[in-house]
């Protein structure tokens, strides 16, 4: 493997891996590999460039869909669907910039959202601790990736008290 490839290779796995906000990520690596005096100071190809971005959009990826998932509550990364919404609307940002593929992540989200619901719903605790939204912003990012008011059944449920 060259010098170059292996640079290429380590500023993927930094945005890949990066924390909250990959496009932070996305900068901080296309400086150190083209501007930072300590850095290479490469010229990148488009290809090169477009790989970085792809990282990042996996990142956000990974971010959107992790709030989602009924069994990462509780972990210490688990921050609730209000920061899927939050992270959602940072990569739209993102994908406005840099015109990264979106509509398969909205598709994945959109039935990654209705089997979180469903679950919750499933669970029967109400009002839903993972839900930290109102509900007016759930429907809002609901439409945001495609999704119905017909496609979240029983949806008011999570936002109630539990009558006994």
């Amino acid at each position: 493997m060259s010098n170059r490839q292996e640079l290429l290779d380590n500023e993927w796995h930094a945005v890949r891996d990066s924390g909250e906000i990959p496009e932070v990520a996305y900068h901080s690596s296309l400086y150190y590999l083209t501007t930072d005096e300590n850095g290479p100071r490469l010229q990148l190809s488009d290809e090169e460039i477009d790989r970085l971005l792809d990282a990042a959009r996996c990142r956000y990826r990974d971010i959107i869909l992790r709030d989602m998932k009924p069994e990462n509550r509780g972990k210490s990364s688990y921050r609730g669907l209000k920061r899927s919404i939050e992270n959602w609307r940072r990569f739209t940002v993102f994908h406005e910039r840099y015109k990264v593929e979106l509509l398969s992540l909205q598709q994945e989200a959109a039935s990654a959202l209705q089997a979180f619901l469903a679950f919750e719903i499933a669970e029967g605790i109400f009002p839903s601790a993972s839900l930290n939204c109102s509900l007016q912003e759930l429907l809002t990012f609901a439409r945001e990736l495609g999704l119905l008011r017909h496609d979240l059944p029983e949806i008011e449920k999570l936002f109630s008290r539990k009558v006994t």
